[in-house]
């Protein structure tokens, strides 16, 4: 599946809002240096990674399902202090930004479904895991 038929598909199952928002945030993210990639599977989605070995930020499903990463090393458990600023910054935007399960070691799924996130809630988490992978890995 690629990047136009997962967008497609997001539409066919959650309507023109669903597609709006992975069309901004595949498009805010690519502005900021990410990789932004189709992901397999059966149900398709959209994958936001930075750096060289695709450190994870976020995913989101056609089917609307949005996942945050607490560790963005695709192999290795983050360092402590990098998952506690994630965590806090997630409690700080608990409103906004409401997890299924809290706090998260590797990752956690928001409970509502992406077009019901406010953007900018999005592009903050995007921007503060950027912030942080950079200051981590690239410092």
């Amino acid at each position: 599946m690629d990047k136009l038929q997962v967008i497609q598909l997001a539409a066919e199952k959650g309507g023109p809002e669903r597609r709006q928002v992975l069309e901004k945030l595949m498009v805010y993210a690519r502005g900021k240096g990410c990789q932004v990639d189709a992901g397999g599977g059966r149900v398709g989605g959209i994958n936001i990674r930075f750096g060289s070995i695709g450190y994870a930020i976020l995913d989101i499903s056609t089917e609307g399902d949005v996942k945050l990463y607490a560790q963005p090393h695709p192999t290795k458990a983050a360092p402590e202090e990098l998952s506690q600023k994630i965590n806090d910054f997630l409690a700080e935007n608990g409103e906004q930004l409401k997890l299924k399960s809290f706090p998260i070691n590797c990752h956690g799924l928001l409970v509502p479904k992406a077009e019901e996130i406010p953007l900018d809630a999005l592009i903050g988490f995007l921007e503060f895991s950027l912030q942080c992978i950079m200051e981590t890995y690239y410092s």
